[in-house]
């Protein structure tokens, strides 16, 4: 019995102190909790992102206007050159230099060129605006004339006018052509002729026939041997008036002539030789 009762007051005494042990546990805990500093993050909403506008360009025309930077409104300009009126250019003095003009073809100025002759070196050359012959520079050209420029002031050089009986008529080894007359070419003898238009132009000299006071056809002169205007038949002194039944007035509609020949069109051309009208008709093979 007595055992009995050690037994059940060890049970009691084991469960106090396993209360009291529990209970002490907890209180210092809660103190070390207790000192623990809490922190607390506030998290607060960005302001909204203002876009501030682009001020217009107008608000800046004070700074131009006073030119602060000290900026030149407009850009430089090169020296202005003064185009020449007609008149200007009936004024203008013939030109001094040794050289002749033999023909122009007018227009802008990549097409526009001149055929200038050099008389000391018999020299002929093609020549375009700005190019410089001898100790002058081709200002302007026209049809049948060149303005140069020849140190500060202006010439004209000018085609001559045909002197009436100084032409030589008929002549040459090429054969009468009659009225109605069929003329046919290779055609690769015709492409190499005209595969230069400058040398072309230097095979013969153009003036302009004025009859009456206007254009009557361009007359040919010095045209040379083997030359590809004497396989066309034509001689020193023809007139050539119509091309394919078009007026020729001026060295520019001969270009005409030019273009079709080199495309192997068909090509009539009506002549005055010796005071008769002709047609010659050329084909190409």
């Amino acid at each position: 019995m007595t055992r009995l009762y050690s037994t059940i007051f060890n049970l009691f005494a084991l469960s106090a102190v396993i209360y009291l042990g529990v209970d002490i546990f907890y209180k210092i805990l809660s103190s070390h909790l207790a000192q623990v500093e809490t922190r607390i993050t506030v998290v607060q909403k960005a302001p909204p992102v203002q876009i501030q506008k682009r001020p217009p360009l107008s608000d800046f025309r004070v700074i131009t206007g006073r030119n602060i930077f000290g900026a030149s409104e407009k850009p430089p300009k090169g020296p202005k050159v003064k185009e020449l009126g007609a008149d200007e250019i009936e004024a203008l003095a013939p030109t001094s230099l040794n050289v002749s003009l033999l023909g122009t073809v007018t227009g802008n100025k990549e097409i526009a060129f001149a055929v200038i002759e050099e008389k000391q070196k018999r020299k002929q050359g093609l020549y375009k605006r700005g190019d410089t012959v001898q100790n002058a520079t081709i200002k302007k050209i026209l049809r049948g004339k060149v303005v140069l420029r020849v140190g500060d002031r202006d010439e004209i050089l000018t085609m001559e006018e045909a002197a009436s009986g100084k032409i030589r008529r008929g002549g040459g080894s090429e054969g009468p052509v009659t009225t109605g007359a069929t003329i046919t070419l290779a055609k690769s003898d015709l492409e190499k002729s005209l595969k230069n238009l400058g040398q072309l132009l230097t095979q013969v000299r153009v003036r302009p026939r004025i009859k009456d006071g206007k254009p009557d056809g361009l007359q040919l002169a010095r045209i040379k041997s083997g030359s590809i205007f004497s396989k066309l038949g034509l001689k020193n002194g023809d007139v050539v008036q119509k091309i394919n039944g078009s007026p020729i007035k001026s060295p520019d509609d001969v270009f005409s002539l030019y273009q079709r020949l080199k495309s192997g069109s068909h090509v009539s051309v009506d002549i005055i030789r010796k005071g008769e009208t002709k047609t010659i008709t050329y084909s190409f093979r």
